[in-house]
């Protein structure tokens, strides 16, 4: 269900019991991405130790958090409480460096793991902007639920001495759907290699996992050369934030996003992202330039135009999609 996190988690570490806590609560709240950080004995850190829904990549500024940071899980440790964040300006307004290091709009709870006698750690989960406003009772319950069923696991873990703790998160997979039908399977992909235009799947990780002979022709790179690569690392002409900040984006918000870019000499190319809790699906298409996508400042520069190094990746650099 997960990727195995070091050999010496296993003490506090029942992979199983820590994978099914987390998706249990993703299932019962209809979160996109969970969070679980400990504190540890002796350390005046939490460490994040299991995450989903997103890459390591994208959770590595928050992989060790100083336990007096003002962030949400801190907070809610403090205090034995619910913090909720009901979207991108009240994040920004009570958690700034939050909102500089994830400049998009989703919306935030962040819950104690506790008993009757000590916090041992914290529960993050974050929704799209399509989620109401509030979190109801059933939401409450269940992060609540998973708060006191985690404290158990850590209560009987520090029981045993020596207790030893993941040295690195732990990535867990929701569970998976049914292998496709064989038969379905090759219409999907005859479908797609049909069509004139770009078609490609990443997966969390932003790697890619599938594209047709269009996307392959119009990246100009072959299949071989991509598959299991991120593309603004694979293709040289890709290599600017614009391609990782929009993939970034999608992750997080589960929002279509879209962005133009000039594959040298003069042919601008139309991406276009579609995210879902498995991956993110690609539409690649020619355009007239920039300004025929309608999109935010930022989109549709050329890489690498004037700059010896790449600057820091910007929000304003993508756009969500049209519908």
């Amino acid at each position: 269900m997960g990727e195995p996190a070091g050999a010496d988690a296993e003490d506090v570490f029942d992979a199983g019991r820590w994978d099914a806590v987390l998706v249990d609560v993703m299932r019962d709240t209809g979160a996109s991405i969970g969070l679980v950080y400990l504190r540890v004995p002796g350390e005046d850190m939490l460490r994040l130790a299991l995450v989903s829904g997103v890459s390591r990549e994208i959770a590595a500024p928050w992989v060790r958090i100083p336990a007096d940071a003002p962030i949400p899980v801190v907070d809610a440790m403090r205090d034995r409480a619910l913090v909720w964040l009901g979207g991108q300006e009240e994040i920004a307004r009570r958690y700034p460096r939050l909102g500089i290091v994830l400049p998009y709009d989703f919306l935030l709870a962040a819950a104690p793991i506790a008993d009757d006698t000590a916090v041992w750690g914290g529960i993050v989960l974050l929704w799209p902007v399509w989620h109401p406003p509030h979190l109801d009772d059933r939401e409450r319950a269940a992060l609540d639920r998973c708060g006191r069923r985690a404290a158990r696991l850590l209560r009987r873990a520090a029981e045993r001495e020596p207790a030893s703790y993941p040295s690195e998160p732990r990535v867990v997979h929701p569970a998976r759907p049914p292998e496709t039908d064989p038969v379905l399977a090759r219409t999907a992909l005859h479908f797609a290699e049909r069509l004139p235009v770009g078609c490609c799947a990443l997966d969390l990780d932003g790697r890619l996992t599938f594209l047709n002979t269009a996307a392959a022709e119009l990246l100009q790179a072959g299949a071989a050369a991509l598959l299991g690569r991120r593309p603004w690392e694979a293709v040289l002409w890709l290599n600017d934030p614009v391609f990782e900040d929009c993939y970034r984006a999608a992750v997080v918000t589960r929002l279509q996003m879209s962005f133009t870019v000039m594959r040298r000499p003069a042919t601008w190319l139309l991406f276009e992202l579609y995210p879902d809790a498995t991956g993110i699906s690609v539409h690649i298409t020619r355009v007239a330039g920039p300004s025929a996508t309608g999109e935010g400042e930022g989109a549709g520069r050329e890489p690498g135009a004037g700059a010896a190094a790449p600057p820091a990746p910007s929000a304003a650099a993508v756009a969500p999609a049209s519908s």
